[in-house]
């Protein structure tokens, strides 16, 4: 059975006339750890109301770092055609590996609505879903869009190969020890700033990596790299803008590598200016566009993807075009 979403004592009512019809029972997957407890905080209200808009609502909640992705494939393989993803970006990660196949097609149709909650919360950015509370206007509202995602091949800490999708961002090196940072330490700060100190605390600390970088085949780069990362949308690490060309609807990487450069340099000016997007415009930063890449290191260097540490190089990556259908606002997916 579906329903079509009413909701007369909400004023953010856009009074469009094609209100979208949803499931009677929906799917939430929720990971109350998220951004320190976020959604113990936010989520109980929000799961109220869309129960009193005639919504049922089928939680799982998960207990351990990786259950997302279990209970995501469960719920499609026994038929859920709607998820809702209350979490960061880290839960949207592993809610989208557990529901595509190794060919990077989705095991049964299904459309994903995010409730942020985390402390990035940068895939959802991209759209403008910047509160948990959005959900209401995303289910009654919205409309469907479908989005690229990448998928990776690395070595885990076990030393074993092995193969994952990103919704957002990959990055080695510089990026990857931050994302790190921000994992082993408290995040009450809020995105923003938990971000932003431990790239301060990580700059201090870095050294720069011998590599190569490879874009569709042919050698790009070979020596010194701080950073290299591998942009499906635009925003990283709590709002960075660190790709502000990047598309996820494009079926390209924006693939950014920053030199070997003076800490002084790192801390004064290229941290504020990636911020503002304008750091594409600094000579130690070198810029292309593909759809497969390869970083080889003759010594390991980390890699996250979606704000998360997951191993290390060597990589390779490719694009997944319109590999996934998220609920977004009207208008969103043009932008986003």
């Amino acid at each position: 059975m579906r329903v079509r979403m009413m909701d007369t004592t909400a004023t953010s009512y856009t009074g469009r006339q094609s209100t979208p019809y949803i499931p009677e029972t929906i799917h939430a997957i929720v990971n109350p750890a998220a951004g320190s407890g976020r959604p113990a905080r936010i989520w109980p209200a929000v799961r109220q109301r869309l129960e009193r808009l005639g919504l049922r609502i089928h939680e799982a909640q998960t207990a351990e770092p990786g259950a997302a992705m279990h209970l995501a494939r469960s719920c499609v393989k026994s038929g859920a055609r709607e998820l809702l993803v209350v979490g960061g970006d880290g839960t949207v990660n592993e809610v989208v590996n557990g529901i595509l196949d190794e060919h990077g097609q989705l095991l049964a149709p299904v459309t994903l609505t995010i409730v942020p909650c985390g402390t990035g919360r940068d895939f959802a950015r991209l759209f403008g879903i910047t509160r948990a509370e959005q959900v209401i206007e995303l289910l009654r509202d919205g409309e469907p869009c479908r989005v690229d995602v990448g998928q990776i091949t690395f070595t885990d800490p076990d030393g074993v190969v092995r193969r994952r999708y990103f919704v957002n961002m990959a990055d080695i090196g510089l990026g990857a020890e931050t994302a790190a940072s921000v994992s082993s330490s408290t995040k009450q700060l809020g995105g923003f700033l938990a971000y932003l100190v431990a790239a301060f605390r990580t700059i201090l600390r870095h050294a720069a990596a011998e590599l190569t970088l490879e874009i569709d085949g042919e050698p790009v780069f070979a020596g010194r790299a701080s950073m290299v990362a591998i942009a499906n949308g635009r925003f990283h690490a709590g709002g960075m803008r660190i790709a502000p060309t990047a598309s996820v609807t494009d079926g390209i990487f924006e693939i950014f590598l920053l030199r070997e450069t003076p800490r002084r340099v790192l801390i004064g000016s290229l941290l504020p200016a990636v911020y503002r997007g304008s750091h594409v415009r600094h000579p130690a930063v070198l810029h292309w566009s593909g759809s497969r890449v390869r970083v080889t290191a003759p010594c390991p260097v980390r890699i996250e993807i979606d704000g998360e540490p997951v191993g290390r190089t060597d990589i390779e990556a490719r694009v997944v075009p319109r590999a996934l259908t998220i609920r977004v606002p009207v208008g969103a997916c043009r932008t986003a």
